[in-house]
């Protein structure tokens, strides 16, 4: 039984947070977790992940598989729970010599991926995540939160009886994944967001957007108006010190003037200043709820007028409306269907305002 196992794990540190690697005695079932398996919240994130070795081992670009995957880490480690479950199950359960096959013909005869298979007379999908359920079950979970914009995984689940609430990921557009994403959107159903297609090769300027185009969403920093975003690889200065990100600097903030406020500046990652700065969550400063928007402005005010490129950016995005786009967050963002609060968003127009006097 599964269970038996769970003591033979380690710790994975990594540059999206600190995780824990699950023996399953299976090697093609690769089994992480943030925090402890045996502590899991009500209904868990879970994402059920085919292996891609061209994206995830030798950084492909014309794909979304390695993108999903960070993109999936980065979710669970800023829940601080959850699952991921690394298969073995390439080309979409066809293996990889099929794979090798179906891209070479798509490379030679300007095929998509989906008529590639189709000419090789192949299945579009026939993975099988039996496996998975097994040991959600043996978990004693049988109501997840699934990463996926995959209608056919979602089916598979709902099928086991397991009840799936669905989380979509927002696609990383570039020049080399966009025709193999228009496929899986419209070929294969994939519940996929390619608003950005109209122009990836200028995404920080406003031609991405239509002539009465009134909101700019944003969220990852890979993704159009990622400079917008906290974790954006743009450092601060700040009380005479370098920090990394904006994130760093919001995160230390509090616990300013402690030693835990350099830990953090310190850390390698804006996710893993988050992640250390959860972990001490009852030590920070009692007056937090009342400065963190002060804090925010501060760091945003200094990251655009430190930076005259992104100065330049954030005056293009004006008169429109800036939204942080997630479901993640009620409070900086806009909670995903428009309840949440927005404040990054409204403190961003703040300084845009600021710089146009």
């Amino acid at each position: 039984m599964f269970v038996e196992l769970l003591s033979n794990w380690c710790f994975l540190p990594t540059s999206l947070g600190e995780f824990r690697m699950y023996d399953t005695e299976n090697e093609n079932i690769r089994l992480i977790c943030s925090g402890d398996i045996k502590q899991l919240r009500p209904k868990p994130m879970i994402r059920v992940h085919s292996s891609c070795i061209a994206s995830e081992v030798f950084c492909s670009l014309d794909c979304d598989c390695a993108d999903q995957l960070r993109a999936a880490m980065e979710m669970i480690n800023d829940e601080g729970s959850g699952l991921i479950f690394h298969l073995n199950q390439e080309g979409r359960g066809q293996g990889l010599s099929n794979k090798i096959r179906a891209i070479h013909l798509m490379q030679q005869r300007d095929l998509d991926t989906h008529d590639a298979f189709v000419d090789l007379n192949l299945d579009q999908d026939i993975r099988n995540y039996q496996d998975v359920v097994d040991i959600l079950l043996q978990l004693g979970i049988d109501q997840i939160r699934l990463i996926t914009n995959n209608p056919k995984k979602i089916d598979f689940f709902k099928e086991k009886d397991i009840g799936v609430e669905v989380i979509n990921t927002i696609p990383k557009i570039r020049a080399e994944n966009q025709a193999y994403l228009t496929t899986k959107k419209m070929k294969l159903r994939h519940q996929l967001d390619l608003s950005q297609l109209s122009d990836n090769n200028h995404h920080h300027s406003m031609k991405t957007q239509s002539e009465d185009a009134h909101e700019i969403k944003f969220y990852e920093k890979d993704q159009p108006f990622g400079f917008l975003s906290n974790f954006s690889n743009h450092a601060v200065f700040l009380k005479n010190k370098i920090w990394m990100t904006s994130e760093h600097y919001y995160q230390a903030q509090k616990y300013a003037n402690t030693n835990y406020e350099e830990k953090i500046r310190l850390a390698p990652s804006p996710s893993i200043a988050k992640q250390i700065s959860r972990r001490y969550s009852s030590l920070k400063r009692a007056d937090w709820k009342t400065v963190k928007n002060s804090i925010m402005l501060e760091v945003l005010s200094a990251k655009f007028t430190q930076h005259p490129d992104l100065r330049h950016e954030l005056l293009e995005t004006n008169p429109h409306i800036l939204i942080e786009h997630t479901e993640n967050d009620h409070y900086w963002g806009d909670g995903g269907d428009g309840s949440g609060k927005n404040i990054l968003g409204k403190l961003l127009m703040e300084v845009r305002s600021s710089l146009t006097k």
